[in-house]
């Protein structure tokens, strides 16, 4: 995609405002497309269609129905594999042999676990004696929340976006994305396999824009959302929390921290190296699962360090396209400043320890 648009109510539709900003390959400097940015007007655009939806042929569905089509859309995308895996590595600079084996088979493979798990989600019945003697009959009813807005970061743009969207229409709900700014594009892609796969028009949106009065900002204030999903940093969680009380709608929040990995003297040093190597360098440390410290005991301290450095000069740096490589690099030069500004920091920091 050279431009990438919204995909609202079932079309690919432009800003009002005409306002864009440009798609950065972070491996090469270039400029790759340009992306709509979203005012109000197409934010509420995407909400009024989710909420449509709710009450077209999507709610009218069994769920074994529901379920075929959500199996069709990831046929869909492993049927684009290489598409959706060059969309991908453009927009991130990751390896393609990385991306080709994690994000794109498990963005695809998200829809079918949900979309069975949902299928064998028991729900209550049963009796119980009341006072009066006449006993009473308790049973649950599951039915959609409604329209959910999807809030998807940049690391793992097709999985995690994924992996917030398949669950929300397994069990009905229809969704509006607003994926990273940084990786706009599999997300605006998906709109088509959708389209191929069934879905009815405006269960699934996307609105491409940033957080702060943009696109991010509209979504999480819109009063007709009926819940947020997001994952990103914790400044900006704590905002689309405040928003979401008005109205006290439900919210999931997968938020940043920093990770500890802890090694005892009497570890396999083996396995302690290689899982703190995939833990620390996979996908260039852009993982919110990743290990971003780590407490040695101090009798094996030096050996590890020796032996994490070693293993860490064999990673191979290279594009997407080249088989050998194994790290990519940050996604965008604001990232690697900040990472690179954490070099200072614990030379600082080691200044004010006294061992």
């Amino acid at each position: 995609m050279k431009e990438v648009k919204h995909y609202i109510n079932g079309q690919y539709v432009g800003s009002a405002s005409g306002k864009r900003f440009d798609n950065i390959n972070p491996a090469t400097g270039k400029v790759i497309s340009q992306v709509h940015e979203a005012g109000e007007a197409e934010v509420d655009a995407a909400v009024q269609a989710a909420r449509a939806a709710l009450k077209g042929p999507w709610s009218k569905m069994t769920l074994d129905e529901r379920s075929k089509i959500l199996h069709a859309v990831a046929d869909g995308i492993n049927a684009r594999f290489e598409e959706f895996l060059d969309a991908e590595c453009a927009d991130t600079g990751k390896p393609k042999s990385l991306a080709s084996h994690i994000d794109i088979p498990r963005g695809a493979a998200n829809f079918k676990v949900f979309a069975d798990m949902v299928k064998n989600v028991a729900t209550e019945a049963f009796e119980m004696a009341t006072p009066d003697g006449t006993g009473a009959l308790n049973y649950a009813v599951r039915r959609p929340k409604g329209v959910i807005g999807v809030i998807s970061p940049w690391n793992l743009p097709l999985l995690l976006m994924t992996w917030k969207v398949g669950p929300a229409l397994a069990c009905g709900n229809t969704v509006v994305v607003k994926p990273s700014e940084e990786t706009p594009t599999t997300t605006a892609l998906l709109g088509e396999v959708m389209k191929e796969a069934g879905v009815p028009d405006g269960v699934y949106n996307v609105v491409q824009g940033y957080g702060g009065d943009s696109a991010g900002a509209f979504l999480t204030a819109h009063p007709d959302v009926d819940g947020y999903t997001f994952t990103g940093e914790t400044r900006t969680g704590e905002l689309i929390m405040q928003n979401a009380a008005k109205g006290v709608r439900d919210i999931s929040l997968e938020l940043g921290g920093k990770n500890a990995g802890i090694v005892f003297a009497d570890c396999d040093m083996d396995k302690a190296i290689e899982g703190t190597m995939r833990s620390a360098f996979a996908n260039c440390g852009q993982v919110c699962l990743g290990t971003e410290r780590v407490y040695v005991e101090r009798s094996i301290f030096d050996e590890f360090v020796s032996r994490l450095k070693a293993e860490a000069e064999k990673l191979v740096i290279g594009p997407p396209d080249d088989s050998a490589a194994n790290l990519g690099p940050l996604i965008s030069q604001k990232q690697r400043d900040k990472v690179l500004s954490y070099y200072q920091q614990a030379v600082n920091d080691l200044s004010l320890i006294h061992i």
